[in-house]
């Protein structure tokens, strides 16, 4: 009796681990030529891999400069002129483009005062895009200030450009 136990439990654990080993689906030549993700354009998709860790510690230290309204700290961590984008740039959640570190830093005097905006990053990526100088930072954060003497929060997401490691133009997302 021992040994019928013994051969159903041998059967039962074979039978087990070839069926949850046979679930395995394997991958193709194309999924596993194919970058984590990609850049469209019309001329069709190009490759964008992981980037340099590096990029995220400047992107938080750029955001705890705003928060800390460290003009100073901001100021140098643009770049006054890159290969991919010209001058320095933001481009605003409205479309409105800030063109140089100076106007950058005027815009920002007249909004830290005007609505005290703070900063929690709750995402970040870093990437590389295939044949691009510079890399990028994909972040998101959720953005408090005072508008009309009333709290209002947004969630940002934010494309920002980084060349020779600073800072080259961002793109701002609001909903």
């Amino acid at each position: 009796m021992k040994n019928n136990t013994t051969m159903k439990n041998i059967f039962l654990y074979t039978f087990i681990s070839l069926f949850i080993f046979s679930c395995e689906a394997p991958v193709s030549d194309k999924e596993a030529e194919r970058a984590p993700g990609f850049l469209r354009t019309a001329e069709g998709d190009i490759p964008a891999n992981d980037a340099n860790p590096e990029n995220l510690d400047l992107w938080d230290k750029y955001i705890e400069a705003h928060n800390n309204r460290d003009l100073d700290a901001i100021a140098s961590m643009n770049i006054d002129s890159t290969q991919q984008m010209g001058s320095f740039k933001v481009i605003g959640p409205d479309g409105s483009i800030i063109d140089g570190t100076d106007t950058h830093i005027e815009f920002l005097k007249g909004w830290f005062e005007a609505e005290n905006p703070t900063w929690n990053t709750w995402f970040s990526y870093t990437m590389k895009v295939e044949n691009q100088p510079g890399e990028w930072v994909i972040s998101g954060a959720q953005v408090k200030k005072t508008v009309n003497g009333e709290e209002v929060t947004s969630y940002d997401v934010i494309d920002a450009y980084i060349e020779e490691g600073k800072i080259g133009a961002f793109w701002v997302f609001t909903r």
